[in-house]
């Protein structure tokens, strides 16, 4: 959870750009392979070890689209340690050992970079639906990837896409956020009201408004947990997604990302907001036991 303080233009203006990318490169990969299943998958299930839990609302997996792999893996992988397994054009980042996203080429060399979130839900084909009918686009409409799931591609008007996913293995278990990890999903919106609605009737959540340094901050949960947040957007950035993921040390993290090429954005207490050399927007945060899932900034 990060209180905006100076974001400007020039730290999102690409995110129209860099999210027609992300919807062209997923599209492609997935025509590609449900047309000649490859001999691995092209999208690797979001956990190895069948599950057969479903946790609608809760973020499973990353795809960062990049449009140099290289270079995402190179910087990724100093900042936070990842080893990577490589299938084609899709590279799996593992974390400690467990697989938690992906990176994979962008065909489109005029476009950008950027991350794209997957969102468990309980039936593709209905909440896909449900986000069209409550204003929301359609980019691409449910179809079945090759070991991954069921899957369909969202977004809101203007940006923020999304990747609607019923694991056929089953959702990763919950567990404490790890270094190197998701700690957090954050949707940045020009109506709050309307994403709030959209989320709430594909994913179940229940909504909670808390008091972030005098801006409101809407939070998305279930029983369990809370999931991920949603926070009005100035004017001049586009809607996108934002992801966090956990540090040990704020200070020497941002130090450590800056040396390897990355521009801070904004910084809070207990978050930061950066660009990656590849210009794809991300954040960084701390997490402890005694806080909570999501990052205390709301005092």
């Amino acid at each position: 959870m990060h209180r905006r303080t100076g974001v400007t233009a020039a730290a999102s203006g690409r995110l129209r750009r860099g999210t027609r990318v992300a919807l062209v490169s997923v599209i492609l990969m997935l025509t590609a392979a449900c047309a000649t299943p490859p001999p691995l998958p092209l999208l690797p299930p979001v956990s190895r070890t069948a599950t057969g839990l479903v946790t609608p609302g809760k973020f499973v997996w990353g795809d960062l689209i990049s449009q140099d792999v290289e270079a995402s893996k190179a910087f990724y992988g100093a900042l936070f340690g990842w080893t990577f397994e490589t299938n084609g054009r899709y590279s799996t980042v593992m974390n400690h050992g467990v697989p938690i996203a992906g990176i994979v080429k962008a065909r489109d060399k005029d476009g950008g970079t950027e991350w794209l979130g997957n969102l468990s839900v309980a039936d593709v084909d209905r909440a896909t639906a449900l986000y069209s009918e409550h204003g929301g686009l359609v980019e691409h409409e449910p179809v079945d990837a090759p070991d991954r799931g069921k899957i369909s591609l969202v977004s809101n008007k203007g940006g923020a896409a999304l990747l609607l996913v019923r694991a056929s293995g089953g959702d990763p278990p919950d567990a404490d956020p790890v270094v190197g990890g998701w700690l957090w999903w954050e949707l940045w919106t020009h109506d709050v009201e309307a994403a709030t609605n959209r989320l709430v009737e594909i994913a179940g959540y229940q909504r909670e408004t808390v008091d972030l340094r005098d801006e409101p901050y809407r939070v998305l949960r279930d029983a369990k947990a809370r999931r991920a947040g949603i926070m009005e957007a100035p004017p001049e950035v586009y809607p996108t997604w934002l992801p966090y993921f956990r540090v040990d040390d704020l200070d020497t993290s941002i130090e450590q990302a800056v040396a390897l090429g990355a521009r801070l954005i904004d910084q809070a207490e207990r978050s930061a907001i950066l660009v990656d050399p590849n210009h794809a927007e991300f954040a960084i945060g701390v997490w402890t036991k005694e806080g909570d899932r999501i990052m205390q900034e709301a005092e």
